[in-house]
């Protein structure tokens, strides 16, 4: 059952909306009316007195912007505020919802205690100053919070004045407490920012970073905030990813390298070696070892102009931030700002090594931390509160809870841990149509809620994480008038040693909507592929590199909780990153013959490796058959970059015909890489038989020619001596052929005898 105080609570704000609407419905009707979705005079509270006092005046000061393309003049700028006080912070929040048209008091018309500005062109802006006696404000004086704000009323050549205000800004105020008890309230201000990186490894992004380190960027903000605190306490909750962001930043922001780990004991670069490396792209790099950047040498050639700008603002950042947090402890969130519940959910281990990372960054920027877990949301599921380190600092805001425990430390017990509760209310902001995070409305409504902490009898300390992305003017306006005489500003450090009040597991409220909200199992797949990829061309690198330490750093920001809104554009981002790898994997390659022909049981095969990296590799080519057909050889190969080598193989089978073979790179633990040939080897092998009839054959045909060709040679030799008038020189008789050696066919006439003496000559 709730407790009473929540049903007086409800009660309460129940009321102040019914006074709200008697006011409204006892209003002139023209300043009931609902305001228009864009005034023509924007008007902006710059200052204004923290709190109502019983006595004085109340100043206001600030700014009015005609955004219309009309000229205004005599714009009037009157204070107004409400009579009845916003009791509880149930009610206040639900005052924060109410149209900026409505109706909640009455304005301050009495001459002197307005501004006056003659006149407005289009885009013009003025100041204005007022000084109200608190008394002609005409509120009840009761405990609680009021309303009061500006309404600006103007003249144009179109619309004359009338009751509707062209303009209106309001925020809450808080009377001054009675008594002498004194409110507790500690500030955290947060550096948390998306994080990107592109495929090659460099940080993504630059235009958005130096808009964030420029002058009113949130990055600047946040320190000139903190500069402006003087001796106000206040803590720090960081993510170390965007430190590390502003560190390789800082140094160039050189893409991810392949290049030996300098650190590494055997790889370090001496002055006798030459610390240049020839890239793919034909620059010059020189080596420069660090523990938080690529070991990549930075490019000979001058950066940018806005390069060297972005370094430079990067560089100061980081200075001014070290020297703002000094010996404090900073809140260190795991790296990237991971989130934390889907991490539980679908991979721990991403958990643990965003941890370890973030304290690596911490101790390498020599700064002082303590770990902590903030979901950006303010909620966190048991199952992954219940698996933080039981040494972690754990802040969830007070809608993480069923009911919002009331405790005297803000610090309850639960499932083993210390959880400090935050202020979901304070964090909210004012009310429109001034920006919620404007930081003045910021401040005052965290006036407001310790104020009603005080009425309320809740002296628990109010703890409030500030948002990250600043609006409005300077965000150094905000601890301006924190410190009050019943408010005491504490580290939250302080707040989290004290005693801690246990509650049930069941009190934590985490619904189905909030478990939806999560990353889900395939960002974590997504990033698995890329680390794996990393893994294995660390793998075939000769040197130690580091490869993988550095695209731990790129994929574990795509599992940011900030990415949960667009999730989809992680997804990606982890994809071009395993990609990148990936096209370096294939840059060692196989090339083999298109077809190779055997013409026996077994012969050669030659493959081609190819290094198209720019440092040494270590590989081997395996090979796939069809089980028929056997590949030896091979073996481990070191590639030195850029270079070619010849693999060879001996091929063997006992089967004829065609045999599909498929060769392919892998590591050295036979994990593929991604290149590989696929060829068809014919094998052609002869019989025994057939070789014997070919053995026959050819001494059959070499014994005939042994048996004609002498006397061939003879009969030739007699027909040369008979055509020149010698004797035979070989007077052997020819052989005796038959009766009628000449093969011409058919009978013909007997020849003439040769008349004795003559010599016979060949016809």
């Amino acid at each position: 059952m709730p407790r009473p105080s929540v049903f007086r609570a409800a009660l309460a704000g129940l009321l102040t909306l019914g006074s709200a609407s008697a006011g409204l419905a006892g209003a002139p009707t023209a300043a009931a009316s609902a305001a228009e979705d864009t005034d023509p005079l924007v008007v902006h509270i710059d200052t204004i007195s923290p709190e109502l006092p019983r006595n004085g005046d109340v100043e206001i000061t600030g700014t009015v912007t005609n955004v219309s393309d009309e000229t205004f003049t005599r714009i009037n700028l009157h204070a107004f505020s409400s009579q009845a006080p916003i009791p509880t912070s149930t009610a206040l929040a639900e005052s924060v919802t109410i149209d900026p048209g409505e109706y909640v008091g009455q304005r301050v018309t009495v001459p002197g205690t307005f501004d006056t500005v003659d006149e407005l062109a289009p885009g013009q802006t003025a100041s204005f100053s007022d000084s109200v006696p608190v008394e002609l404000l005409e509120t009840s004086g009761d405990q609680g919070v009021y309303w009061i704000g500006v309404h600006a009323l103007g003249d144009t050549e179109e619309v004359p004045r009338d009751g509707v205000a062209d303009g209106r800004a309001r925020t809450f105020i808080p009377m001054r407490p009675t008594g002498d008890e004194t409110q507790e309230a500690s500030v955290i201000l947060p550096i948390r920012n998306r994080v990107w990186y592109d495929q090659d490894g460099a940080v993504a992004g630059a235009e958005r970073w130096a808009r964030r380190l420029a002058e009113g960027g949130s990055l600047d903000g946040v320190l000139d905030m903190a500069e402006s605190a003087g001796t106000t306490p206040y803590s720090w909750l960081v993510d170390p990813a965007v430190l590390l962001a502003l560190v390789r930043l800082a140094d160039g922001n050189a893409p991810r390298s392949l290049a030996p780990d300098p650190t590494v004991p055997g790889q370090e670069i001496t002055p006798t070696e030459t610390p240049t490396e020839t890239p793919t792209d034909g620059g010059t790099t020189t080596a420069t070892p660090d523990t938080l950047t690529p070991t990549e040498a930075l490019p000979t050639e001058e950066p940018s102009d806005a390069d060297a700008e972005l370094a430079a603002a990067a560089s100061a950042w980081l200075a001014r931030f070290s020297a703002l947090v000094g010996t404090t402890p900073v809140l260190t969130l795991p790296y990237g700002d991971i989130d934390v519940s889907a991490a539980m959910r679908h991979d721990r281990a991403r958990f643990d090594q965003a941890v370890a990372r973030g304290a690596e960054i911490m101790a390498a920027l020599t700064l002082p931390a303590q770990q902590a877990v903030a979901p950006g949301n303010d909620v966190l599921s048991p199952e992954a509160l219940a698996q933080v380190p039981p040494e972690t600092v754990v802040l969830l805001g007070d809608n993480a809870f069923t009911i919002p425990p009331r405790t005297p430390n803000s610090v309850v017990r639960l499932l083993g841990h210390k959880v400090l509760v935050t202020s979901t209310g304070a964090e909210a902001g004012g009310p429109a149509p001034t920006a919620a995070h404007d930081p003045l409305a910021l401040r005052q409504r965290l006036l407001s809620e310790a104020a009603l902490r005080l009425v309320d009898g809740d002296t628990a300390p109010l703890v409030v994480t500030l948002p990250t992305v600043w609006r409005g003017e300077d965000a150094a306006s905000f601890f301006t008038d924190l410190e009050q005489s019943w408010l005491e500003v504490v580290p939250v450090g302080e707040v989290a040693t004290r005693q801690a009040v246990g509650v049930q597991a069941s009190s934590l409220s985490y619904t189905e909507a909030d478990a939806e909200a999560e990353l889900d199992a395939s960002a974590f797949a997504a990033a698995t592929r890329a680390t794996d990829d990393a893994t294995l061309l660390e793998q075939v690198l000769s040197s130690v590199t580091r490869v993988e330490a550095l695209v731990r750093d790129e994929v574990l920001v795509t599992l940011s909780e900030q990415h949960r809104a667009r999730p989809g554009l992680a997804r990606a981002a982890a994809r071009r990153i395993e990609e990148s790898l990936r096209e370096d994997l294939g840059k060692i390659e196989i090339e083999a013959p298109t077809a190779v022909t055997l013409s026996s049981d077994s012969g050669p095969l030659g493959a081609t490796l190819v290094n198209g990296l720019d440092q040494p590799v270590e590989v081997q080519v395996q090979v796939r058959t069809d089980g028929e057909l056997t590949l030896t050889g091979g073996g481990v190969r070191r590639l030195a970059p850029q270079t070619r080598s010849v693999v060879r193989f001996e091929a063997t089978t006992t089967q004829t015909g065609v045999h599909n073979v498929r060769l392919f790179v892998t590591s050295l633990d036979g994990a593929p890489l991604g290149s590989s040939a696929e060829l068809p080897i014919r094998a052609a092998r002869v019989s025994a038989l057939i070789w014997i009839v070919m053995v026959v054959s050819a001494l059959v045909l070499f014994g005939m020619i042994g048996y004609r060709l002498p006397g061939q040679i003879r009969q030739r030799r007699a027909e040369l001596a008979a055509a020149d008038g010698e004797p035979d020189p070989d007077p052997t008789p020819e052989p005796d052929h038959g009766p009628n050696p000449d093969p011409t066919p058919g009978p013909g006439p007997e020849p003439d005898p040769v008349p004795e003496g003559a010599t016979a000559e060949r016809p």
